[in-house]
């Protein structure tokens, strides 16, 4: 016998047919409800209830907020019972009915019988056309005596309920066990065959599935670039706003690959709400990371505390919206800044929140449905724009390498050039025949200043305190070359454990000697700067006597300075001189 259909009894006294109904109990195994009910009921209630009765078609539902009795609760009575919008039906502190009517479509002969699939965040008991087809947990009046049900299930049709036209489907039903409270609880309720209803929920998937590979590699192959590869801070931020994507595509399916029981629900919600939150903080952080945005820390903090306020909006479908809405006004405002400064993958990134931003407006309460689509296209624009500014950094910085070892050679025979070596052993021979102990002196600090050079050849940054000991030894040398007093004065409380190319600051040094001669004691003055996510320098040299007129981008002390500069930071240095009041004033500029 087929589950959900009638066994034909003994005829009764009177010759009227009783029927007893055996149908299965979906939440316990073994277990059967067994009804004895008129075998006219059926037929007498789809006669008079089916007019009646509001259609499911229509978006609309019956509900008596009662426990009544199961003879008046399958009655033709319509007392107590008012209409609802099915997506509006909430729970009530007990037992409530519900009825709707359901339309059975026209099945081809020899198609297989019809199933009804329902979807309700609760537990329940259901009646087709009066007569039980089947239980989804055990309803009841209190948590303790509620048995809950799954989310979603499929329960085949008799053969006398499944006849073409218009059924009235009834549910005594209870959800203690929700852990909030949601717009409705009713998600679905319709009749089809039972491969096809079951074939459209996974084809309604798939494409969410296959992008979650892609996220999942993608997101992979980011945090290995982080780990490794320049622009760390970029590859990380992209790697982990996708892994947020997968686990909210992961999220989304769980429903339709899984009926879980329906306390669940509000976890995955949760859960839910938490990755796409994420989502929506880490692409506005990555894109201003990889476009380098100026104030990104204040844009940061204030697109947080926008996040953190969605938890007061009602709803978890409407957090999601709010929380997109504002990761999407971000990331355009970013896009728009990086295409007017025109920077590598700007135009791709722009297109596609452009688009998301579209969809959001026309369809919002759809749009979460197609939103492993927009994160998928939107961090996979994100990721193509940060491979080409890798692409572009790994140029800069092998032609920038280039440039510092041919530099490295040109300042290294300059410092070692026999003009450069007869003054300073000159003046070493001078000291060394009138004030011997001075002359030992002279000798330690040109040996401290090659010592530095020489420690330094070989690094791509240094500290600023090596920096520092360097510019004070070479002034220390000059002054014994010069016999007059040369300093260093720094100023502004620089972070002595920041980094800076090497040989930075004392290359400016060597400069300002070249274009000057200097007669009098004379102090060189570094003043550290602190800006939103970067740090300055500037050292003001005194004019001397016979100054030079020195310009930017002349001689080869200022093509290493910049040389090193974009080996060590890559497109994200400034290099500015100019004339001071005092002499010559140099700055430089770079990340923190």
């Amino acid at each position: 016998m087929r589950p959900g259909s009638a066994a034909r009894g003994p005829a009764s006294p009177n010759g009227s047919c009783r029927r007893r109904t055996v149908v299965p109990h979906p939440g316990a195994r073994g277990s059967v409800v067994a009804v004895a009910l008129p075998s006219c009921l059926p037929s007498l209630l789809a006669v008079l209830l089916t007019a009646a009765v509001p259609a499911m078609e229509d978006g609309q539902v019956e509900l008596h907020p009662e426990d009544l009795p199961l003879e008046r609760a399958l009655a033709v009575d319509s007392t107590g019972w008012h209409p609802v919008r099915a997506d509006r039906v909430v729970p009530t502190s007990g037992p409530m009915w519900l009825r709707t009517r359901v339309q059975v479509p026209v099945r081809e002969p020899g198609a297989p019988l019809p199933a009804l699939t329902l979807g309700v965040l609760g537990a329940w008991e259901a009646f087709w056309d009066g007569v039980p087809i089947g239980r989804n947990g055990q309803p009841g009046a209190s948590p303790e005596s509620e048995l809950p049900g799954r989310v979603d299930v499929l329960l085949p049709l008799s053969l006398e309920g499944a006849t073409p036209g218009a059924h009235v489907l009834t549910l005594r039903l209870s959800s203690h066990h929700l852990g909030f409270q949601p717009v409705g609880i009713l998600h679905e309720a319709r009749v089809g065959d039972a491969a096809v209803l079951a074939r459209a929920r996974l084809e309604a998937l798939l494409p969410a599935l296959c992008t979650l590979g892609a996220l999942v590699l993608m997101g992979l192959h980011l945090l290995v670039r982080a780990a490794s590869g320049p622009r760390r801070m970029t590859a990380l931020l992209l790697g982990l706003a996708c892994l947020a994507a997968s686990a909210l595509v992961l999220l989304e399916s769980w429903r339709g690959v899984s009926s879980y029981a329906y306390p669940l629900q509000v976890v995955r919600l949760r859960l839910l709400l938490a990755a796409l939150v994420a989502v929506a903080l880490l692409l506005p952080a990555a894109l201003a990371v990889a476009f380098d945005a100026p104030g990104r820390r204040w844009l940061f903090a204030l697109l947080a505390g926008g996040l953190l306020a969605v938890a007061w909006v009602p709803g978890f479908d409407a957090r999601g919206v709010v929380a997109l809405a504002l990761s999407l006004a971000v990331s355009l405002g970013l896009c728009v800044g990086a295409v007017r400064q025109r920077k590598p993958g700007a135009r791709g990134v722009l297109a596609c929140v452009l688009f998301a931003t579209a969809l959001l407006v026309m369809d919002p309460e759809s749009f979460q449905g197609r939103g492993f689509f927009i994160a998928f296209g939107v961090l996979l624009s994100a990721s193509v724009a940060h491979a080409r500014q890798v692409r572009l950094w790994e140029a800069r910085l092998s032609e920038a390498l280039r440039a510092t070892e041919r530099l490295q050679l040109d300042l290294l025979s300059r410092s070692l050039q026999p003009h450069f070596l007869m003054n300073t052993l000159a003046a070493l021979t001078e000291t060394v025949e009138t004030a011997p102990a001075r002359a030992v002196h002279f000798i330690e600090t040109l040996g401290e200043v090659y010592r530095h050079l020489v420690g330094m050849s070989g690094a791509r940054t240094v500290a600023l305190s090596r920096e520092l000991e360097l510019c004070r030894a070479y002034l220390a040398l000059m002054s014994f070359r010069q016999g007059t007093r040369f300093e260093l004065d720094v100023r502004g409380a620089p972070d002595l454990d920041a980094t800076v190319p090497p040989a930075l600051f004392h290359t400016l040094l060597e400069n300002a000697f070249s274009h000057n001669r200097y007669v009098e004691p004379t102090t060189f003055r570094i003043e550290g700067e602190r800006m939103p996510g970067r740090r300055g320098y500037r050292l003001v040299a005194p004019r001397g006597v016979g100054a030079g007129r020195a310009v930017m981008g002349e001689g080869t002390g200022t093509r290493y300075v910049a040389a090193r500069l974009e080996e060590a930071f890559p497109g994200a240095w400034r290099l500015e001189a100019g004339p001071h009041e005092e002499g010559w004033t140099t700055r430089v500029e770079v990340p923190r």
